[in-house]
């Protein structure tokens, strides 16, 4: 009986094959596309997620600006600075901190054995690699006594070794800044891209000890402070204690935004989340969209194929045929049209998702398959194959067998 059900479907689609061909368009392309969107969307997500953790996971970055407008008369406005001291008093007081660094950023002229360029050159303490969890492709790090002593030693990112030392080995080389001779005592593994840079990739940078960049510079203060929370959630309350305790070395008021500004990964990514989560909605409900145009083209065929039938369907019930068989007959052959469409789709969906897979995720957003979604997009297919069929079975259930077989 299902066989033939199925077979009568089959045939259906083969006595409209342009009508049926539009219809499987519209099912096929809205199943694909709930798979493929939606998918894409959790590839930009992970993609963003990657590129902004690359260069520290949870990282609140801690900038010195000028006491606000409004919390005091403008001749009393000033610029703000950041010194070691202040750093070392939010490393030793911030209680919910777990690691705290500061940077001092530089464009600095860079000569090496292979080229010279100027190079984003920062001065870094040795807690900047467990910051911004860095790891080493050869030799070490910036060491306590480094910045004790203003070594002029040197970690180098692998672009920026590439373009000024060439196939050179990095470590034990030596370059020339600000007309000052380094050495070069540790190699970063290579990041990749990142999507926040705070001014180049850390590929391209080279790291000395903060103290040695001040004196090279002629500075007395740092350009920023890092920290992060001890546990995500407990973002806010970092922020809290870094903006008071800093407030209270600057002797301005901690409800001062604009004196101690404050930018947090964690707020970043939420902001992220929000905006991914409505772009995920509005693709689900566009590719529903397509589904539901589809159906309603399956049911206009059937509602063709009902009166093509009527001596058939009325045959069926003067020899005894329950109505009932009749609305699940022609419910039967609409789920076979929108189910071959749907199979279809998500084997688009799937194989697209799976070929696209191939491309560096860290530089193309790649669609992700997610389980979920294809339950989604096979209940939908399903629902809306039952709805569109609803309406032409019950109108063959209804049909008189008496008046359609006298008009036969």
């Amino acid at each position: 009986m299902l066989l033939a059900i199925i077979r009568q479907a089959l045939t259906t689609m083969r006595l409209h094959r342009r009508w049926a061909a539009l219809t499987m368009f519209g099912i096929v392309w809205g199943t694909a596309s709930v798979v493929l969107l939606v998918g894409w969307g959790v590839g930009v997500h992970g993609m963003v997620d990657r590129g902004m953790q690359k260069i520290g996971k949870n990282l609140v970055y801690v900038f010195p600006g000028r006491v606000g407008e409004d919390l005091s008369p403008a001749e009393e406005r000033r610029t703000l600075n950041f010194k070691l001291a202040d750093v070392q008093a939010v490393r030793t007081s911030a209680r919910h901190a777990e690691v705290v660094s500061a940077e001092v950023l530089e464009w600095t002229y860079v000569r090496g054995a292979a080229a010279g360029r100027s190079v984003d050159v920062r001065g870094v303490e040795p807690t900047t690699q467990a910051l911004r969890d860095s790891t080493l492709a050869a030799g070490r790090f910036i060491l306590p006594d480094d910045i004790r002593y203003q070594r002029r030693v040197a970690v180098i990112g692998q672009t920026a070794r590439e373009r000024l030392l060439g196939p050179r080995p990095a470590v034990g080389a030596r370059v020339s800044m600000d007309g000052q001779s380094f050495e070069i005592v540790g190699l970063l593994d290579r990041v990749g891209t990142q999507l926040s840079r705070n001014r180049t990739e850390i590929d391209e940078q080279i790291w000395i000890p903060i103290t040695t960049a001040m004196t090279m510079t002629g500075r007395e203060h740092v350009d920023l402070l890092m920290t992060r929370p001890t546990e995500r959630r407990l973002n806010e309350v970092v922020k809290r204690e870094v903006r008071t305790i800093l407030a209270r070395r600057l002797h301005v008021s901690p409800a001062d935004e604009e004196a101690v500004f404050i930018a947090s990964m964690v707020d970043i990514l939420s902001g992220f989340d929000s905006v991914f989560a409505g772009l995920q909605v509005f693709l689900i409900v566009l590719a529903i969209g397509t589904l539901a145009i589809g159906g309603i083209g399956v049911m206009n065929m059937m509602l063709v194929s009902v009166n093509e039938r009527r001596r058939e369907i009325g045959l069926r019930l003067a020899v005894g045929a329950l109505r009932r068989h009749v609305v699940g007959q022609f419910l039967i052959e609409t789920l076979v049209i929108t189910l071959l469409g749907g199979f279809t789709g998500l084997a688009l969906g799937l194989g697209g998702c799976v070929l696209l897979g191939t491309l560096p995720r860290d530089v193309v957003p790649v669609p992700v398959i997610v389980p979920q979604v294809v339950g989604l997009a096979l209940v939908v297919t399903t629902l809306v194959g039952v709805l569109s069929g609803s309406g032409p079975a019950w109108r063959a259930a209804r049909v008189d067998p008496a008046e359609s077989l006298r008009a036969e």
